[in-house]
């Protein structure tokens, strides 16, 4: 009978699994240790620096709403000095240059800069309202509309331009005679 239960006990012990092999060498499971804490360590480094990034790029956009509703404000006070009569309004306008000088500085100070519109026309920057014919070569800004303005390098608003479409090209605006077949 003592042989039937060592012949069970042998089967028993087929069916199960072998027991993973425990590394042997202790100096081996020290540096595997060393070498998680240290991806760990990096990778919880580059973590903190993608966190204080993303927090960096909230902190300047904040402000782009409140911004943008400032805008049209300094597009009126250059319209009144663009329309004033110096003549007959030194005051008004010495106050309205004043008003539009505080705004631009604070603007400045917001790292709010306007979008130059002398030179080519870029669609990253300029929005093109209008194409009209010129002595100059196609796509050269011809007059400003609206001011365009950036925020940290990111454009807020688009410049509105008036863009040459060459010298003797005709615009989409002109009228073209249709013949007749």
């Amino acid at each position: 009978m003592s042989e039937k239960k060592d012949t069970t006990a042998t089967a028993d012990h087929q069916d199960q699994p072998l027991p993973e092999a425990v590394p042997l060498d202790p100096l081996q499971t020290v540096d595997g240790l060393k070498d998680l804490l240290l991806r760990t360590q990096a990778n919880f480094e580059n973590y903190r620096k993608q966190t204080q990034k993303r927090i960096e790029e909230i902190q300047q956009m904040a402000a782009r709403d409140v911004l943008v509703q400032l805008l049209p404000v300094i597009d009126n006070l250059e319209l009144a000095l663009k329309n004033a009569n110096p003549a007959h309004l030194a005051d008004f306008v010495k106050g309205v240059t004043l008003i539009s000088n505080q705004f631009t500085t604070l603007l400045g100070e917001l790292a709010v800069h306007p979008i130059p519109t002398q030179g080519k026309f870029d669609p990253s920057l300029h929005e093109a309202i209008m194409k009209a014919p010129s002595d100059k070569s196609e796509n050269v800004i011809l007059e400003e509309f609206q001011r365009g303005f950036t925020l940290h390098g990111k454009v807020i608003r688009h410049a509105k331009v008036k863009v040459s479409a060459g010298p003797g090209t005709p615009t989409k605006n002109e009228h073209k005679p249709e013949t007749k077949k």
